[in-house]
């Protein structure tokens, strides 16, 4: 595709239809340099979707495919499609400076070989453009059978599902949900290994910011993303207790240690381990999982579904060793680590510093928890226990605290209940269970006899203004002190990385936590990268395995010797306007399916799961609720099928910047918008369509079997064509469709001779039917034309003059039409009936096309196509030198018009060319006689 490595051209040639072609070839033939911008998928332009062309009713697609391939496979010429101008600058030589935006395909060019299989499975279907609409397509499609480049593309449409937007973590929830709403839960859950490891607990601990995003939130709830994905995980661990195999392809030779095994250590080794490195974890606790063993209780996350996740890391030979606390980091490049990551979490408790804080009976959130989890479980049965805190950790203790036989449970908060950052179903499920939740207290001093906790003494708070949390500031209320009895107090202030051993070892921040690059994740040290909690502070867990899998992206190009700056990590795209999601929603609220729970009676003292998993009916019915917002589900069937790897998507959008010694302009036209005649019901009823419609009916690569009207599938019998659809027409206004169909008195030159052409081909398809053409004249003026014109009446085409007022559909429910026309010969208004109508639509100009260039003004005509300066001599000048039209941008052309118009450009091109590069020759001789003069001057004066 890039046969021209540098960005220097000869010519720029915009647009890729019949003329764009044309003038690339001749300029390439004579040995210069073509750039070939497209902004569609494939060259062709409109000529590759007619059916054929008149008046020889030679097949369109048999003339134009060799020229696209013969344009595709010039070594002088660079296409570039997908790729629309930014903007063309004169600079101070007479050249060009040109800017590009490039669009990703999301498909490796190189890579593809047009197999399709990515449609095949592709489950999102699609209006196809090729065929104006008339048929589907895929998201991932090849745009048409013959397109040159034959490439695959993924139409993304620059955005995502707010869902996927969302998550720290990158993982597609919209893509997910589709598949399990296809009951393809295999494919769900490999889709979420691709960016996650450990989906067993998200599926219950997740505080699923997707989720919150969810456009149906706006709507009444938010599809239930967390439940869904705990479904399909559930499922395929039952189907394989023990974690499939999984092949590494590649083995880079490199090792790396990662210091922590909680969700951000277990992603980026799990992403590293699949890129072919070696992993060990070194893990201070007893067990592996960080957070999720030390912190989550057993009644959330069990920790069978902890150790079923952590099999989906060791299956790929990554080693964990456990009860191995790290210190020293430079031991680890001894002992033949080439990289490290560091993700030791935010596992020191954070003291509010109460006076008695070291009584007995007064423990740390971590602390108690680690100990419920995996050491020896505090007795408090019959006690009196207070929490001290609003966040996730303290009602897990309130609620662990209750499992081991607290009498009472109080959650202590100094702030409102509004503030409090804890998940708010957390707090409900805790209130149900008969925690009891108080806000606005703040403890002052903890009071106890021999050592051991027995009161504690609180202060009534009230909120001042916004602090730099964004929340209200907690202050005491003078006077407000009093003491309460309590046996045991469990402190859930916050939480902080316990970093101590690195000082001096890695540049820490003042909080304690490592500094890094914020793009790499790159520590002070080379070969070090931190991510996490470690880095971020102590946030979700979803958040802290984001950062892993970022840290792992970047460390594997850094092993392998890669500038990692060249790189971005992710391919998420902007989240879709939600507005466009719900005007386009018709359906009936539906809120949230509510699964089982454990009945309240047996479990606020039972440590088994609270919440059960979905049922598969009501999975299904959870999954039905989805917008389905994104035009790419992102479900990744197409790159688990595709045979060449050639799916990636990762790509983004570029700019390039160009220059170039000239510019032709071969950007064509525009078809006039029916919807602009709402008199005539394009688009109100399904059996008005317009020509390049039934162009694509009439085609031998058409999307049917046989020639079918819309609205029902019904082959036509009696067909209407009505001419100058938007032409020769000085009378619209405005018909909703901007300045594009407003006034457009020019005749468009080829609408009657394609509406004669497809009434030919229409009577040898369809040899019963009845053919109508409305006209108030016709322009058959090019050789030939005439006698075709005369060939179709006599074959049988009733012509009849007369202007259409009106098209409205009958009223007994068959989709026919009423035409309502004055009979220009007689005087007379009629009416006719048919069952399909064709607006023969006419030709608009490319408006866009003079703001592509900056600095400089090319002129339009009085009917906004590009000027000709000099049409009588050389009709491809324009107002800016160096700068040619061609084809149907100088206004309508038919297809041998167009060819002769972009060779002629061509001639003026190389002509242009010629006379600039005689230019600077001259320049260049007269530069060096001066030089000669200036030394021979300064000899004779030595």
């Amino acid at each position: 595709m890039n046969k021209q490595q540098n960005n220097q051209y000869d010519t720029l040639v915009i647009g890729g239809g019949i003329a764009g072609q044309e003038a690339a070839l001749s300029l390439a033939d004579m040995n210069h340099k073509v750039l070939l911008v497209e902004k569609g998928l494939s060259i062709g332009g409109k000529m590759i979707q007619l059916s054929k062309v008149f008046p020889t009713l030679d097949c369109a697609a048999c003339i134009t495919t060799p020229k696209m391939s013969e344009t595709a496979r010039h070594p002088n010429i660079t296409l570039m499609l997908n790729s629309e101008i930014d903007g063309i600058t004169k600079n101070d030589d007479g050249d060009f400076d040109i800017s590009v935006t490039n669009k990703p395909r999301y498909v490796i060019q190189e890579n593809c070989t047009g197999c399709q299989e990515c449609e095949v499975v592709c489950p999102e279907v699609r209006s196809d453009e090729y065929n104006t609409n008339l048929a589907g397509r895929k998201v991932a499609y090849i745009p048409f059978s013959l397109a040159n480049p034959r490439i695959a593309t993924i139409d993304r449409q620059d955005h995502s599902a707010p869902c996927i937007n969302a998550c720290p973590g990158g993982v597609k929830a919209y893509g997910y949900i589709t598949l399990a709403r296809n009951g393809q839960y295999e494919e769900a859950m490999k889709l979420h290994l691709e960016d996650i490891p450990f989906p067993g607990s998200l599926g219950r601990a997740c505080y699923h910011p997707c989720q919150n995003a969810c456009t149906r939130g706006m709507v009444e709830e938010p599809v239930d993303i967390r439940k869904i994905k705990r479904y399909f995980s559930d499922w395929y661990y039952e189907k394989y207790p023990q974690a499939p195999s999984v092949e590494i392809k590649e083995k880079t030779g490199k090792r790396v240690a990662v210091i922590g095994s909680g969700p951000a250590g277990i992603t980026a080794a799990y992403h590293l381990a699949l890129k072919g490195h070696t992993v060990t974890i070194f893990e201070a606790a007893p067990a592996a999982g960080g957070m999720l063993r030390l912190a989550l209780p057993e009644y959330r996350a069990p920790k069978d579904v902890v150790d079923r996740d952590l099999q989906n890391i060791t299956v790929l030979g990554v080693d964990i060793e456990v009860n191995k606390k790290i210190t020293y980091l430079k031991s680890l490049k001894e002992q033949g680590f080439d990289a490290v990551f560091v993700g030791i979490g935010t596992h020191k408790a954070i003291s509010s510093g109460t006076e008695g804080s070291d009584l007995r009976g007064v423990t740390d959130c971590l602390t108690f928890l680690r100990e419920a989890n995996i050491g020896k479980r505090e007795d408090l049965t019959g006690k009196k226990v207070m929490v001290i805190g609003g966040g996730n950790t303290a009602i897990d203790a309130a609620r662990t605290s209750l499992r081991l036989g607290a009498e009472k449970v109080m959650v202590v908060y100094r702030r409102s209940r509004e503030e409090m950052p804890c998940f708010a179903p957390e707090i409900e499920e805790a209130e149900e269970e008969g925690v009891e939740i108080r806000v606005l207290r703040n403890p002052v001093q903890y009071i106890g006899e021999n050592g051991q906790l027995t009161q504690i003494r609180l202060t009534k708070m009230q909120l001042g203004e916004k602090d730099a949390s964004g929340r209200r500031s907690a202050e005491p209320i003078a006077g407000s002190e009093y003491t309460e009895e309590v046996d045991y107090v469990i402190e859930a202030i916050g939480l902080r990385a316990d970093t101590s051993a690195f000082v001096g070892q890695l540049d820490l921040n003042r909080n304690g936590t490592i500094r890094t690059d914020a793009r790499t994740l790159q520590t002070s040290v080379e070969y070090i990268f931190a991510g996490g909690d470690t880095v971020t502070g102590s946030t979700t867990l979803i958040e802290a395995a984001g950062q892993g899998k970022k840290a792992a992206f970047y460390m594997d190009k850094w092993l392998r010797g890669l500038n990692m700056h060249d790189f971005e990590e992710g391919d998420k795209l902007p989240a879709i306007d939600k507005n466009i999601v719900l005007n386009r929603f018709k359906g009936a609220k539906r809120p949230q399916v509510k699964n089982a729970v454990m009945p309240l009676a047996e479990r606020a003292r039972s440590w088994e799961e609270v919440e059960k998993t979905f049922t598969e009916e009501e999975l299904k019915a959870s999954t039905q609720r989805c917008l389905d917002c994104s035009n790419c589900r992102e479900c990744h069937q197409c790159v688990n099928i595709c045979p060449a790897n050639a799916i990636d998507f990762s790509q983004k959008t570029k700019t390039l910047e160009i220059k170039a010694k000239s510019v032709v302009v071969t950007t064509g036209y525009k078809l006039f918008p029916p919807s602009a005649k709402p008199n005539y019901g394009y688009a109100k009823y399904a059996n008005v369509i317009d020509a390049m419609q039934m162009d694509r009916l009439i085609a031998p690569t058409r999307p049917f079997n046989n020639v079918l009207r819309p609205g029902d599938g019904k082959v036509p019998d009696n067909i209407a064509y009505i001419l100058c659809t938007g032409s020769r027409d000085s009378a619209i206004e405005n018909g909703g469709c901007g300045s594009d169909c407003s006034n457009n008195p020019i005749c468009s030159q080829i609408c009657c001779m394609y509406s004669i052409k497809q009434a030919q081909l229409l009577m040898g398809a369809l040899p019963m039917a009845d053919i109508t053409i409305y006209y108030m004249d016709i322009r058959a003026f090019g050789k030939g034309y005439e006698e075709f014109f005369q060939q179709t009446k006599g074959m049988g085409t009733n012509f009849v003059k007369g202007k259409v007022a009106k098209i409205r559909e009958t009223e007994d429910g068959k989709g026919d039409l009423i035409v309502r026309y004055e009979d220009v010969t007689k005087g007379v208004v009629k009416e006719a009936r048919h069952d399909l109508v064709v607006l023969s639509v006419g030709v608009v100009p490319n408006k866009d096309v003079p703001h592509m260039f900056k600095g400089e003004i090319l002129e339009l005509d009085d009917f906004s196509f590009v000027k000709q300066t000099d049409e009588l001599v050389s009709p491809a000048l324009t107002s800016i030198e160096g700068v040619f039209v061609a084809g149907a941008a100088s206004g309508p052309k038919d297809i041998p018009d167009s060819i002769l118009s972009a060779g002629c450009a061509a001639s003026e091109v190389t002509g242009y060319l010629s006379r600039k590069e005689a230019l600077l020759d001259d320049k260049k001789g007269r530069f060096r006689v001066m030089q000669q003069s200036t030394m021979s001057q300064s000899i004779l004066q030595q």
